[in-house]
């Protein structure tokens, strides 16, 4: 009897030493530090919820599903779920693109498809039904001119894309194929006041006339970013291949720097 109440008394401490633990790391969990841990990782976001009143963290996995989980202060509780995208995503934005105030939850598929879903209410507001593309291999959402609505900067099939983010028209598309492109960046990159297009393989394109600026021998790298290293007042491209190597290219002077 008096082991079977040492062995109850222990239980007891257990439950109440464990459910302290569980508080104590429901309080240690900050978005901040989520922000921080998963910031490398381009299918997680960590988002506002409720106009910044909650936080969530919102991610696609390997089997083309998005998920979005809340934190309710000690545990996770599932808030929507897409799962009958039917491939693998290839990118996903969370941005005001329609624009009415509140953001939206963009997604761009492997197998060429695009929709909108509203984050009031979860509701999908469009999907490029008419536009029919077998495959979405590189996808920037930008303002890459003078008017105030973003622009879908899009490789599918090959082919280079402009599409209008507010009426999902085809503002241009090129007559040439671009092959082999998984990444785009939208940024100035040299002296004039256009927007250059930067494709990781290498190749830069000015937005305003869509010609080609640069063509390098060398792709950029697997995943590119840009920013000015040499604090010249043009960024560079600072490209990373699949072994972690570094590649940084100015493409103002046309030549690598490092």
């Amino acid at each position: 009897m008096k082991r079977i109440l040492i062995l109850g008394v222990v239980l007891v401490m257990t439950v109440l030493f464990n459910g302290e633990m569980s508080e104590l790391r429901a309080v240690e969990l900050d978005p901040y530090e989520m922000l921080d841990a998963f910031g490398r990782f381009p299918f997680v976001r960590i988002i506002p919820l409720d106009s910044g009143n909650g936080w969530g963290v919102i991610y696609a996995d390997t089997n083309g599903k998005v998920f979005l989980n809340r934190w309710t202060g000690n545990s996770w509780k599932r808030e929507w779920e897409l799962t009958n995208l039917g491939a693998r995503v290839r990118k996903f934005f969370i941005t005001d693109v329609e624009p009415d105030g509140s953001p939206d939850i963009v997604i761009a598929t492997v197998a060429g498809r695009l929709l909108i879903y509203s984050m009031d209410g979860y509701v999908n507001l469009w999907e490029n039904i008419e536009d029919n593309y077998t495959s979405i291999e590189a996808v920037e959402l930008t303002n890459i001119d003078s008017d105030p609505q973003q622009e879908f900067v899009m490789i599918a099939n090959g082919t280079l894309y402009i599409i209008d983010a507010l009426d999902k028209s085809i503002q241009w598309k090129s007559e040439r194929k671009f092959e082999g492109v998984s990444e785009i960046v939208v940024a100035n990159m040299d002296a004039d006041d256009q927007l250059e297009i930067v494709l990781n393989t290498g190749i830069v394109i000015d937005s305003k006339f869509r010609n080609v600026e640069l063509e390098w021998t060398e792709s950029f790298g697997d995943r590119i970013m840009v920013f000015d290293m040499n604090n010249d007042g043009y960024p560079e491209v600072i490209g990373e291949f699949a072994d972690y190597s570094l590649r940084i290219f100015d493409v103002y002077r046309e030549r690598e720097v490092w």
